[in-house]
Order: C-alpha cells, then sequence, then structure tokens
C-alpha cells in the first residue's frame, strides 16, 4: 500500500471520528451526568454538589448522580475526573485545593488545573479558624500569644495536606510567625468531631462545616476570610482585619470536565449551571452554608484561578509541603 493511501485513511478516520464527536454533542446529555466529589461525604462541598446535582438534573433534563472519590487532599477524585473519556458525562467539583496540588505531588501524571475544561463556578465559601468552646482562646490573638510564649505547643486540625483548611491555618503562621503544628486528617467532618471531643485545640476550615457546631455553642469561630464579612457570621471578624494579609478570598468551588470535552457540551454546561444556580431552593441551601454564588462565565473562573496562583504562590513556594 502506498503512503498516500494510509493518509487517506488516516484523513478518513479522522473526520470520521470528528463527525461522531459531533453527532454526540448534539445528542447531549442522552445518559446519566456523574459528578465527581473529591471529598468524603458529608462535607460542604459535598452538600453543595448534592444541591446543585438536583437543579442540573432538572435543566438539563437527565439524571445527575455525585460519586465521592476522595484521597491525597483532592488529588485521587480529581485525577480520575482528568483521565476519564471527554465526552460530558463526567465532571468534577474542583476548587482551591486544585491550585494547591502541584506543590504537594512533585511528580503528577496531569495537570490539576490545566488539564481541565472550566464549566463555571459555583460558589464561595469563608475558610475560618475556630476553637473548642472548652479552651481559653476567645479571639484569635489569644491563640498566637498562647503558641508564641510555648512554641509548636498547639496542634491544628485541617481536611488533609494542602487543603485549604491546611493552608490558611498555614498563612496565619507565614503572616504572624506562629508554629501551630499541623494533623491532617481525611476530610473535614473528621477533624471537626475531633475539635469538638476535645481531641484538639483548633482547627482550620469551611464556614459551613463550622457553623451548625458554633450555631450549638460546641466551638468558638476567631476570624474568617473574606474582604468582607459573612452574613452568616457578622460577628466574627475577618483575618484583615485582625492584620493578617493573603486571605481576603475564600474557598471555591466550580466545575470542570476533562480538557478535551467538545466545545458544545461545554456550553451546554455552561447554560444549564447557569440555569441551576438561578433556582430558588439552591440559593436557599447555599444561604444555609454560608456559601456566596459565583458568577457562572467561564472567564469568571478563569480570572479566579489567575488570582488565587498570585496570592498563594508567594507562601506555598516556601513551603515543604511534599513532605508535609
Amino acid at each position: 500500500m502506498t503512503a498516500r493511501f494510509y493518509v487517506r485513511r488516516s484523513v478518513a478516520l479522522l473526520g470520521l471520528s470528528l463527525c461522531t464527536l459531533a453527532t454526540q454533542a448534539a445528542d447531549y446529555p442522552s445518559q446519566t451526568i456523574k459528578v465527581v466529589v473529591p471529598f468524603p461525604a458529608g462535607g460542604s462541598t459535598d452538600l453543595v454538589t448534592r444541591a446543585l446535582a438536583v437543579e442540573l438534573a432538572a435543566a438539563l433534563k437527565q439524571n445527575v448522580v455525585v460519586d465521592n472519590k476522595a484521597g491525597a487532599g483532592s488529588l485521587v477524585g480529581s485525577e480520575w475526573v482528568a483521565k476519564a473519556p471527554a465526552d460530558g458525562y463526567t465532571l468534577l467539583m474542583a476548587g482551591l485545593t486544585n491550585v494547591f496540588l502541584p506543590y504537594v505531588h512533585k511528580n503528577l501524571r496531569f495537570h490539576p488545573v490545566d488539564d481541565f475544561a472550566n464549566i463555571g463556578l459555583v460558589a464561595d465559601l469563608p475558610n475560618v479558624i475556630a476553637v473548642n468552646a472548652a479552651t481559653p482562646y476567645k479571639k484569635l490573638d489569644d491563640v498566637i500569644k498562647a503558641e508564641k510564649a510555648k512554641p509548636k505547643s498547639i496542634n491544628f486540625a485541617s481536611a488533609g495536606v494542602a487543603t485549604p483548611s491546611h493552608l490558611v491555618c498555614e498563612m496565619v503562621n507565614f503572616q504572624t510567625g506562629t508554629q501551630l503544628e499541623h494533623v491532617p486528617y481525611k476530610g473535614n467532618a473528621p477533624a471537626v468531631a475531633d475539635l469538638m471531643g476535645g481531641h484538639i485545640p483548633t482547627m482550620c476550615n469551611n464556614l459551613g462545616g463550622t457553623l451548625p457546631f458554633m450555631n450549638s455553642g460546641q466551638i468558638r469561630i476567631l476570624a474568617q476570610t473574606g474582604k468582607t464579612r459573612s452574613t452568616a457570621v457578622p460577628d466574627v471578624p475577618t483575618f484583615a482585619e485582625l492584620g493578617i494579609s493573603g486571605l481576603e478570598a475564600g474557598l471555591w468551588m466550580g466545575l470542570v470536565a476533562p480538557k478535551a470535552t467538545p466545545a458544545e457540551v461545554i456550553k451546554t454546561l455552561n447554560l444549564a449551571l447557569t440555569k441551576a444556580m438561578a433556582s430558588p431552593a439552591l440559593k436557599d441551601k447555599l444561604q444555609q452554608l454560608g456559601a456566596t454564588p459565583l458568577p457562572t462565565a467561564v472567564s469568571a473562573f478563569e480570572d479566579r484561578v489567575r488570582q488565587d496562583r498570585r496570592a498563594w504562590d508567594p507562601m506555598l513556594g516556601k513551603l515543604n509541603l511534599s513532605g508535609n
């Protein structure tokens, strides 16, 4: 067979493949869509995703299910989706953690940000630092003074290495010169349980996973991320008000798909997401969790990632997260 034959066959196969993708995109969605949450069930990301899935299903007129694939600070679930078929039927609820992962794992088999097609942002949750109500710490300054009087004497819990809850507390160390000692957990829920049980004195966490226990009097929230105070906890000062910079942004979450997902599928998903976010039921759920809805435009997603990289890179570059 001649070289010309092979070229013609390759072109024909490519054309057939493109036609197949176009047909699939036109028929999308024709089967159940899976949204992977890279954290354990019961956390704020999981709760937001499950509420969103109900509204996405209505907008797309197709089943949308949530699948928890936790592990390695969101790495397990993120990698699983990055390597899934790029057909729009496997999505990821990504977040700020994806920006952090390259600093933790030096030999990644994928890129946690660049190997995805952005669909749209969903919500922003403030991160907070909280203490067990039985501790003597009434203000963040109390924790800072106690730690400096006896360095490395105070442990803090987080949802895992390089999760936002971990790095918020590391930013406190970075900005104040404290040496709070990190104790990573497998998700926020077990960390909160140990905080309430008195097994650990303090933790950084998202507001949604902390708020119910503040309301019940079991823990105290000492500070929150953000440029302004959340309406859910208006009496809690921001870190910026307390003189700690770099924590003006909270924990964002947003939908992404494998990078090669057809543009028409991404467009369909973005339109469905925009419609879902307008749902009164979803707005109410986000408010209960202390979350703020975010713009769903793809450009807003890209802007947010750029802002995060600028804000966190100086500190992340100095931390040996891979050895944490």
